[in-house]
């Protein structure tokens, strides 16, 4: 083996790579095997990589070495697995793959390019993947053997019974000493064999599975030879310092390191793999071997921004890369500002390395990625956003073939225009629908474009209340065969709808559009679908879809509704329509419907229903049904008895509907479900107050940014960790900026973003970087939560599972102080108390489901988290430090007059403005500025001694409507003023118009039926123990003209007044 204290610099001797040619040249090297055996014959003695092991010491592998170790490890395969030609129909590759499940080290490296020498294609899974996700990979590429680690065989002795169940062989895999002949001749070992086609599939990663279950990216032996062949150094010097490299092997970036070791000589040092690595040991693994650069994911350089020894080594590094992810731009800044030469990785699995690796010089920025020119690519201009200009870029690696198109929007250097670009966000686009939920088409279109008769696949919905698909076949359709076409896709369409959220599912074939023959789906130049486009053109089409999904409900033998009979034709078409699996004694007349599980798209199948036996009813011939069972009717009459009553008396409709006298039911399961389980006796130290690491959620809420600058602003906090969902857009300065909130630079540093999946087991964070969390976090202050008054309590299971995933972060890992959690609740889930009590106080205490819940999706939600969080609050005392702060009306900034023009009371305002009337709204107003609202977060937080479990965010001084009223229409121009009912006629008698006009209509039905009690003083939130704790609300006052007029003027200013 090799010696790592070695410091004279060796001539390597390069391989003569060729990954353009489609066909073998002489003396080129087209695959790893055979760079493999090169460096094995030219740089037999110098250093291929070094293994940290436990205790601080290093294994060192030459390439003679580690020729020798895959070879051996060949053998010991060939003996041990079945090994052979796929059998899967469909096969991507020519032999079987066997999957490897192994911690990154050298260990795994070896393996994998063993099982390459063989012609072999190993499936590399990473050690974060759920069961589920295994098993899928498993049977979608036809693996037939699977090898684990002795290190996770323990934990996967389950997994690996149920592997062996359905016929794949599994083996534990020995470690790399046992491959290891110290002094060997290599030249025993022989050469590997030499793979006939270059596009031969031979390496198989996969994708996040973030969007559904993770998908196979296979990798021929070109692309390989690509990706490994992004080095450009100037000097040997450069090229051949030690490279740190913590980037996980089992993704696509792992494989630059010992690629750049096997075509530069840029020697890889991989980190212990007994534990999880962090940034003060990467730094002690720098100053050990003296490395000359790091390979790294952003979140370890998160660490060393106050890390003044970490700064000052990092800084003398020829060298510091990311990837995988976007590094914090304030974390960017600091550490450039350091003296440190940060390098910008990008790529994606597919298309492999597409940057430079390279020394920084001069005035290389960054923020910017250097785009390799080895390669065809091309950039294309896309439309211009907030001023500047944008990019797409094409690439071609190979010359031939498919163009590939990145879905990411760029940015150019202006400095470097052709090779220096940023990623600035994605052509993903969310859909948000009728009831306000948002929903991701992805799925959909992924799984019917991959279908071999299908060319295009284009969801729409906007504002509608459920999705439909434009689907392009691929081949033209015979005369007459739109419906056999529908019949063929529609398992598909099913399938994707299992992995998507209730409200994101296709109702029926009739929300499906066919492209007829000769009409050809509108693109970009490169081929990319053009949206809004494909919208334009199917617009009658769409409009069609939802015209025939109102009417056809129920088709022909749809009976009317009988008035004499109304309960039992009601009972029976939930029965017959609905979806729900009840039998029909088992549904009363008084129960809801959403206890047994109804969801969003359930209830708008119903409706539809309800409203066309309705329709076909004798004594409703003259009654507009569309008004009498509108699109919110389930959700405001939830029960049958509900519905008659509403269908009988539609006069009754004005009146709000009656709270749900079993929806307590609903909160006390879901709270007992999602209960933090088990107990803890253990009793740690009151929480810290100094050097503070918050998770926080919720950042790109108004209340969420403002905490997070809040807490970024105090030198009490080391770190504030930003939750954000995986796939959403890069990570910037806009949820700041758009607020008129500024940061220095050493504020925004303290930020650092981490993507989650709310849902997945540790909240699918990478596993070395929940290690971290596990040990360092001190606070989390749960902000996030969808604002939809339309939504089924079941639709919030996943909040649940959120605040579930959080709580059992908050206990986990090693700490010696308890961990404080505030979750943000609402005024709306004890609002109840009020009402049902001639608008008494509400105090700062628990309140019962039984008392408090109403049947609102909403706000019993809310209510749910409050009761989890009460019994975690007690189960786990002696780790947690709990409290949750049910917050009232929050306006824009006091400082900069900045609020979301999409939240209830702009609405009003817009609607007022284009009716041009007032809406007179009787009573009083308690609004609490948000930047106020962060501030007693950070006070809650922070507070020396006992937190309380509940408290009340509402500004303690109420102020009249009439007065706010009286400004506005002064400000607005508008003289003729109404009663809120009679404005609200107006309103939703209103034609709808361009751009939103009266947006009060979106929510109709909230503002119609609960915006009065909660805006007018009819609930009244105590403040006695908010007060006792914040000397922000103590000192509140009433808000003044000035500090109101910068609302206005901020909307006026942003063109929505």
């Amino acid at each position: 083996m090799g010696s790592l204290g070695s410091s004279q610099l060796k001539p390597f001797n390069k391989a003569p790579i060729d990954f353009v040619s489609t066909k073998r040249q002489p003396g080129a090297v087209c695959s790893l095997p055979e760079l493999v055996d090169y460096n094995a014959q030219h740089n037999a003695s110098h250093n291929f990589c070094i293994q940290g092991k436990p205790g601080g010491e290093f294994d060192t592998f030459t390439h003679a070495d580690f020729k020798v170790a895959a070879a051996n490890c060949a053998k010991w395969l060939k003996a041990n697995l079945p090994l052979g030609a796929s059998q899967a129909p469909n096969a991507i590759t020519k032999n079987a793959p066997v999957a490897l499940f192994m911690e990154s080290d050298f260990g795994l490296v070896v393996h994998e390019f063993a099982l390459l020498s063989l012609g072999i294609p190993p499936l590399v899974l990473s050690v974060r993947l759920p069961p589920n996700a295994i098993m899928h990979l498993l049977k979608s590429t036809g693996a037939t053997s699977f090898i684990v680690s002795q290190k996770l065989s323990g934990p996967a002795k389950p997994a690996l019974a149920a592997l062996a169940a359905n016929g794949i062989a599994t083996a534990v895999g020995n470690p790399y000493t046992s491959f290891l002949e110290p002094g060997v001749d290599v030249a025993s070992k022989g050469t590997f064999e030499v793979p006939e086609n270059p596009d031969d599939i031979t390496l198989l990663l996969h994708s996040s599975g973030t969007t559904g279950l993770p998908k196979p990216i296979p990798i021929s032996h070109r692309m390989l030879m690509f990706a490994v062949s992004t080095a450009k150094f100037d000097t040997e010097d450069e090229a051949q310092g030690l490279n740190v490299s913590s980037l996980p092997l089992f993704h696509g970036f792992g494989l630059v390191a010992p690629g750049i070791s096997m075509t530069v000589g840029k020697t890889t040092v991989y980190p212990a793999s007994d534990g999880i690595p962090n940034i003060v040991s990467i730094i002690d693994l720098i100053k050990r071997t003296n490395a000359r650069s790091l390979m790294t994911v952003p979140f370890l350089l998160d660490d060393v921004i106050n890390n003044e020894e970490g700064l000052r080594v990092l800084a003398g590094l020829d060298f510091v890369g990311t990837g995988g992810a976007a590094l914090g731009p304030g974390v960017g800044d600091k550490l450039a500002a350091a003296g440190i030469k940060l390098l910008n990785f990008y790529g994606t699995t597919e298309s492999g390395p597409l940057s430079l690796v390279f020394v920084p010089k001069d005035n290389y920025n960054w923020k910017f990625f250097r785009l390799r020119t080895d390669m065809n690519f091309e950039i294309a201009n896309l439309e211009p956003k907030d001023g500047v200009k944008r990019y797409r870029l094409t690439i071609r690696a190979f010359g031939e073939g498919e163009d590939q198109e990145i879905a990411d929007q760029l940015i150019r250097n202006d400095e470097y225009p052709e090779t220096d670009f940023a990623a600035v966000g994605r052509d993903d686009d969310v859909i948000v629908l009728a009831t306000g939920e948002k929903a991701s088409p992805q799925i959909l279109e992924n799984m019917l474009t991959e279908a071999p008769m299908v060319k295009a696949a284009i969801a729409f919905g906007e504002n509608q209340f459920n999705l439909g698909v434009i689907v392009e076949p691929k081949e033209p359709l015979a005369e007459g065969g739109e419906a056999a076409f529908k019949e063929l896709i529609w398992p598909i369409i099913v399938a994707a709808g299992q992995k998507m959220d209730a409200h994101s599912v296709i109702p029926s074939q009739e929300a499906v559009i066919v492209v007829p023959n000769g009409v050809r789906v509108p693109r970009t130049d490169k081929g990319s679908i053009a949206r809004k486009e494909v919208y334009a053109l199917f617009a009658d089409a769409m409009k069609d879809v939802y015209e025939k999904l109102a009417r056809a409900v129920g088709g022909a033998d749809l009976k009317p509704l009988d008035l004499e009979t109304l309960e039992e034709d009601i009972k029976a078409l939930i029965i017959e329509h609905s979806g729900l699996k009840v039998p029909a004694e088992g549904l009363s007349a008084e129960e809801s419907l959403f206890d047994f599980g109804l969801d969003s798209l359930q209830a708008l199948k119903l409706r539809r229903v309800l409203a066309a036996a309705a329709n076909k009813s004798e004594a409703m011939k003259d009654v507009n049904v569309d008004k009498v069972i509108p699109p919110e009717f389930v959700y405001l009459n939830p029960s049958v008895a509900q519905m008659a009553a509403a269908i009988k008396n539609p006069s009754a409709g004005s009146a709000a509907p009656t709270v749900d006298a079993n929806a307590y039911k609903g909160v006390e399961k879901f709270a007992e479900q999602y209960a933090l389980p088990g107990a803890s006796a253990e009793e740690k130290a009151p929480s810290v107050r100094e050097r503070a690491i918050v998770v926080v959620t919720g950042s790109s809420g108004s209340l969420g940014s403002h905490v997070v600058a809040t807490l970024a602003r105090d030198p009490k906090v080391m770190r504030v960790v930003v939750m954000v969902r995986q796939g959403s857009k890069p990570f910037d300065r806009e949820p700041w900026t758009s607020r008129g909130i500024n940061l220095k630079e050493d504020e925004f540093a303290k930020i650092v973003p981490l993507p989650v999946d709310p849902t997945a087991e540790n909240l699918g964070v990478d596993p070395m970087m929940y290690g971290m969390l596990q040990n360092n976090l001190t606070h989390i202050v749960h902000a996030a939560w969808p604002m939809n008054y339309l939504t089924t309590l079941p639709s919030f299971q996943y909040q649940f599972e959120y605040l579930s995933g959080l709580l059992k972060l908050a206990t986990s890992g090693n700490t010696a102080n308890k961990r404080r959690f505030i979750f943000v609740s609402s005024i709306a889930a004890v609002a109840r108390l009020s009402l049902s009590n001639s608008g008494a106080m509400i105090s700062e205490t628990p309140v019962e489901p039984v008392d408090a819940a109403c049947g609102i999706g909403y706000a019993d939600g809310k209510l749910v988290c409050e009761k989890i969080l009460e019994k975690a609050a007690v189960s786990h005392a002696g780790q947690l430090e709990i409290a949750y702060v049910r917050c009232g009306q929050m306006t824009g900034s006091r400082a900069t007059g900045a609020w979301n023009a999409d939240e209830q009371i702009p609405m009003i305002f817009r609607t007022a403005k284009n009716l041009g009337v007032l809406p007179r709204i009787p009573g009083t107003l308690s609004w609490i500025p948000v930047d106020d609202a962060a501030q007693y977060i950070m006070d809650l937080s922070f507070f020396e001694g006992a937190l309380p479990i509940a408290s009340h965010l509402e500004n303690p001084v109420r102020q009249s409507w009439a007065d706010l009223m009286d400004g506005a229409g002064k400000f607005l121009g508008i003289q003729k003023s109404v009663s809120w009912p009679e404005w609200l006629e107006l309103a939703g008698a209103a034609e709808d118009g361009p751009q939103d006009k009266y947006p009060v209509k979106k929510l109709f039905a909230f503002f119609k039926f609960s915006f009065g009690p909660m805006a007018s003083g009819a609930v009244i939130l105590g403040t006695d123990v908010a007060r006792a704790h914040s000397a922000t609300i103590k000192n509140m006052g009433a808000l003044d003209a000035s500090t109101i007029m910068k609302y206005f003027l901020h909307w006026q200013k942003i063109n929505y007044l």
